[in-house]
């Protein structure tokens, strides 16, 4: 799977530190409506916790990866303890306040289970991951990295039309600006569900995306490789 390490850059978020040490409610955060009052100094420290889950999976150390994941996950729960709402990222694209009867957290917990994921798929346990990376989605709707990264699962097991609709979902939520900072996720989602179509038989519709991923990213080498590849099958009406 092609993970990348991308922040989600949430905002206006509470967050327990990454060290394992419980923080109580009170000392995490306190409630505004539905939102939560940024504890600079444990945000900070719970993004390093993730940076070095990243530096260890990069170093080849997926398994120190997940406890480092796991500190950072289980901190932000023991602070939230007695809190039965629904958990939400809050990205810098998100508007207003947390819906109601939802809890702000940190960006860092969606990042540790995106890269839990990611380290659980590097020891061969995908069966976990995909929990952790659809938590990664329901932590952060908003966030087409992290579906893209889902969709990615179920393309390697050769699930095609689930992988289709989760690089579609990214599609649907990502900035369509094809000079914008997410040219290349917007490419990558369109490609995603391009390979999806050539596996189900689809070939015109394929090359459609194919075609339209290169509006975002005209040099890729894998689109234009497909699009070669679709051209051969539809001249010897395959």
């Amino acid at each position: 799977m092609n993970f990348i390490k991308k922040s989600v850059s949430h905002v206006f978020i509470g967050v327990a530190a990454c060290s394992g040490v419980a923080l109580s409610g009170s000392s995490f955060a306190r409630d505004i409506g539905s939102a939560s009052v940024v504890n600079t100094a444990l945000h900070v420290e719970s993004r390093n916790g993730v940076s070095k889950g990243f530096a260890l999976i990069r170093a080849g150390k997926p398994a120190q990866a997940v406890k480092m994941f796991d500190s950072v996950i289980l901190a932000s729960e023991q602070a939230l303890t007695g809190d039965a709402r629904p958990r939400l990222c809050r990205s810098d694209s998100a508007a207003g306040q947390v819906a109601a009867g939802k809890v702000a957290v940190s960006s860092a917990v969606c990042d540790a289970h995106f890269g839990k994921g990611f380290a659980l798929v590097d020891l061969g346990r995908g069966d976990l991951a995909e929990a952790e990376l659809r938590r990664a989605t329901e932590l952060a709707p908003d966030n087409a990295h992290f579906a893209n990264e889902y969709a990615e699962l179920f393309k390697s097991r050769r699930e095609w039309q689930r992988s289709y609709d989760l690089f579609s979902h990214a599609w649907q939520i990502v900035d369509k600006d094809a000079k914008g900072a997410d040219a290349s996720v917007a490419a990558r989602a369109l490609r995603g569900m391009g390979y999806a179509k050539i596996e189900m038989g689809r070939l015109d519709e394929a090359q459609t995306l194919f075609r339209q991923s290169l509006d975002y990213d005209p040099a890729n080498a894998g689109a234009k490789s497909e699009l070669d590849f679709i051209a051969q099958k539809q001249a010897i009406g395959a």
